[in-house]
């Protein structure tokens, strides 16, 4: 699962999997869902969450799944999905995803600004903006300047 590094006198080892976290609407409160690559066991997982999130392990559940293969109508394999597993765990405390974030929301004015000068390249137009937009990007990257110079200095 992992490979040790030599740091002075101690063993360090850095996992090498990757665990993806999967909203899965059937599951009890306590239980989560996570998308492993197939080489991992439970003891695998059970390690994984104990040392390295510190999570208390109850029980691991384990699910293969096969690749799937993509075909066209005529019979041709146009893509495949790899195969994975599929662990189900169950902890001490139950456990709340955060809310999904409103994805019209996001990014906010930069997004507006960004959005039409993509239109007008798309368009053949000059890409240059104008000078009410140049006005209101300076605004928008000094405000950013300005509350990133703010954390830094709380820190």
């Amino acid at each position: 699962m992992s490979t040790p590094m030599r740091q002075g006198l101690n063993k360090v080892y850095l996992p090498n999997v990757i665990f993806k976290m999967v909203r899965s609407p059937n599951l009890q409160p306590n239980q989560v869902a996570f998308r492993v690559p197939p080489k991992c066991n439970k003891f695998d997982i059970h390690s994984y969450l104990t040392n390295i999130y510190e999570v208390n392990v109850q029980e691991v559940r384990t699910m293969n799944y096969a690749t799937r293969i993509k075909r066209r109508k005529d019979g041709r394999v146009t893509g495949r999905e790899a195969a994975f597993k599929k662990a189900i765990v169950t902890i001490d405390e139950p456990f709340n995803w955060p809310a999904e974030p409103d994805l019209n929301t996001l990014g906010g004015p930069d997004r507006e600004l960004a959005h039409k000068a993509a239109s007008r390249k798309l368009k053949g137009w000059r890409f240059r903006a104008q000078p009410a937009e140049k006005s209101q990007e300076k605004e928008l990257h000094q405000e950013k300047l300005a509350k990133m110079q703010a954390e830094q200095e709380k820190k």
